[in-house]
């Protein structure tokens, strides 16, 4: 890990949402940012707090979260005051909650530059991802604008959006021509061959005031409302935000704000980027970086050819014959078999029994 920290840096971590492309691995109660999806022996939030470290001071950091999570943040990372960890009453996107912690920082700091991240993201080369982080924030520092990071693609993404860079870099750094929804198969291909696109990381870096403006011209009935609240770092904060986020549209900033917004730019990155947002997409990551889904000495698979086994119980030997092309999550309390490629199934089967799977 590098040391670049920035005096008016700020991390924001976003960890709302329950990761239910994880089930039943990630539920409500412990969702996918506060597991070791990986089986790497540090919790997704962990390791998105312990890159940032190099670049903006754990004083600065805040956590977006559910009210339902407050807790666990603090148990997972001990050196946050629990007024860092900033509650959502109810999830209203990624809007309101850039909104709520870009109007605390300020408050804190006039000079503040933000790093918003999600929480639940996987990078393979930390130093060269933290170089990046520093770049932007230099970058920020003197010009007044909203960066999005970019993940220089590697294959034909479908799960990912893409970023559509126009003109000459200054400083690395290109203009936003325009964001682009996930696209299928065939489209994906014609953006790589283009040779300028990128894919939407959601990670962004910009001033807290620029962020500010723009949310108050873009989004007036989000910015409203936390503009309007008077207890930042004070008893009352965490009620009058959540009587703000009450009152808030369900929008992303992409959509909201960024779409609009004629100051965007992007800083191209590689640093082995993964969301790892679903089986198929970690089942991906393992077979690039590991030769088996599995622990070697627990996991035999016989004439199981294409079968994907994520198993939580340490030590417990899992045996699969004759089944191919299928996907296996054996959890404490739950077991989940499906053949491979169903993900559609997974989201009826929540969508029908959200209780009995533990998502609501």
């Amino acid at each position: 890990m590098i040391d670049m920290v920035h005096a008016h840096a700020y991390g924001v971590l976003m960890a709302g949402g329950i990761g239910s492309r994880f089930w039943p691995m990630s539920r409500r109660e412990q969702p996918k940012q506060f597991l070791d999806i990986l089986d790497e022996g540090r919790t997704m939030i962990r390791s998105t707090a312990f890159r940032l470290e190099a670049v903006a001071p754990a004083s600065h950091f805040y956590v977006v979260t559910g009210q339902l999570y407050q807790d666990e943040v603090l148990r997972q990372l001990p050196y946050l005051h629990p007024s860092q960890v900033l509650t959502e009453p109810v999830g209203r996107n990624t809007a309101p909650c850039i909104a709520y912690a870009a109007y605390r920082i300020y408050a804190e700091d006039p000079e503040a530059i933000m790093v918003v991240c999600p929480s639940d993201h996987h990078i393979d080369d930390a130093v060269a991802y933290q170089r990046v982080l520093h770049q932007a924030i230099t970058y920020v520092a003197e010009h007044d604008v909203l960066m999005t990071i970019g993940i220089e693609p590697t294959y034909p993404a479908t799960g990912y959006g893409y970023i559509e860079l126009t003109g000459e870099p200054d400083e690395g750094v290109y203009r936003v021509a325009r964001f682009k929804e996930k696209p299928e198969l065939e489209e994906a291909e014609r953006l790589i061959a283009r040779g300028n696109h990128l894919w939407n990381a959601g990670i962004f870096v910009w001033k807290a005031i620029d962020i500010i403006n723009a949310l108050e011209k873009y989004l007036p009935d989000v910015a409203v409302h936390f503009a309007e609240i008077s207890t930042y770092g004070e008893p009352g904060e965490a009620e009058d935000a959540a009587a703000a986020y009450r009152c808030c549209p369900s929008i992303s900033i992409d959509y909201g704000v960024l779409e609009k917004a004629d100051n965007v730019v992007v800083l191209p990155g590689s640093f082995g980027w993964d969301d790892i947002g679903t089986w198929s997409g970690l089942e991906r990551y393992m077979k690039e970086h590991r030769e088996t889904g599995g622990d070697e000495q627990t996991l035999f698979l016989d004439g199981s050819e294409g079968t994907f086994v994520r198993e939580t119980t340490k030590g417990k030997k899992v045996v699969v014959n004759g089944l191919e092309d299928f996907l296996i999550v054996d959890t404490p309390d739950m077991l989940f078999i499906a053949p491979k490629g169903n993900e559609a199934y997974l989201t009826e089967l929540i969508r029908k029994y959200p209780k009995e799977t533990g998502v609501e």
